[in-house]
C-alpha cells in the first residue's frame, strides 16, 4: 500500500496570500528607519491591519527606543529577558473595555482567581489609543489592589450593589505609573483619577 503525501495548510502561520503583503510591509518599515519593528510583523499569521498597527507602534516612543537594548540572560539550562513597561507613564483617558475572569492562577499569595481587565487608554495629547490589560486578584481585603481599584467608583454607585459587568463601559481619567519588581521586571499600573457618570 504507497503512502500519499498530503499537505495541510498551516494555521496562522505565513500562507502564499500574506507573504507578498508582509514582504511590503518589511520593505516600508525598513525604507522609514523602523527595522526592528519589522520582525514583528514578520512573525504574525496574518497580513491584516498591518499598516494600522505599524503606526500604532511607530507612535509609542518606549517600543522605538528599547527594543534593540533589552537585554536577555543566558544561565545554564535558561534564557530570560527582564520585561520592560509598554505604556509610558502619564495621564489617560479611559474606558474599561472589557472585564474577565482567570481562575486557580499561582500568585506570591497562593492560587487565587483573577478579574483580567481591559482598558483603552487615550493620550490627549497625541489622540493615540492604547490597550493595557491587568490582573486584580479577587480579594475581599479592604486594603488589596482590587478594593482600591473599586474605591474609585464608590461615588458613582453609592447606595447601589452592582456586579463586575457594571463597569464595562465606564469612562474617566487615569494615571498611570510603574512598578518594577524584586526581578527587575517593570509592570504598569493604573489610578483611576475621575470617573465620569454614566447617563441613566
Amino acid at each position: 500500500m504507497a503512502l500519499k503525501k498530503v499537505r495541510r495548510p498551516v494555521k496562522n502561520g505565513p500562507n502564499e496570500d500574506n507573504i507578498q503583503t508582509l514582504k511590503q510591509v518589511e520593505m516600508k518599515l525598513i525604507e522609514n528607519g523602523e527595522e526592528g519593528n519589522s520582525m514583528n510583523y514578520l512573525n504574525t499569521g496574518s497580513g491584516s491591519n498591518l499598516t494600522a498597527e505599524s503606526t500604532s507602534l511607530s507612535n509609542n516612543s518606549i517600543q522605538q527606543s528599547t527594543a534593540m537594548e533589552r537585554v536577555f540572560t543566558f544561565g545554564d539550562d535558561f534564557v530570560s529577558m527582564k520585561r520592560i513597561a509598554k505604556i509610558a507613564e502619564g495621564i489617560y483617558d479611559f474606558r474599561i473595555d472589557d472585564i474577565g475572569v482567570k481562575e486557580n492562577v499561582e500568585t506570591q499569595y497562593g492560587t487565587k482567581d483573577q478579574y483580567v481587565i481591559t482598558f483603552s487608554l487615550g493620550n490627549p495629547s497625541t489622540n493615540e489609543i492604547t490597550t493595557l490589560t491587568l490582573p486584580y486578584n479577587i480579594s475581599s481585603n479592604h486594603q488589596s489592589a482590587l478594593m482600591e481599584f473599586l474605591g474609585a467608583f464608590k461615588d458613582v454607585f453609592r447606595g447601589k450593589k452592582i456586579t463586575m459587568r457594571y463597569l464595562v463601559g465606564m469612562t474617566g481619567q487615569a494615571r498611570v505609573y510603574h512598578v518594577v519588581s524584586e526581578a527587575g521586571n517593570v509592570y504598569e499600573k493604573i489610578e483611576i483619577l475621575d470617573v465620569e457618570k454614566p447617563n441613566t
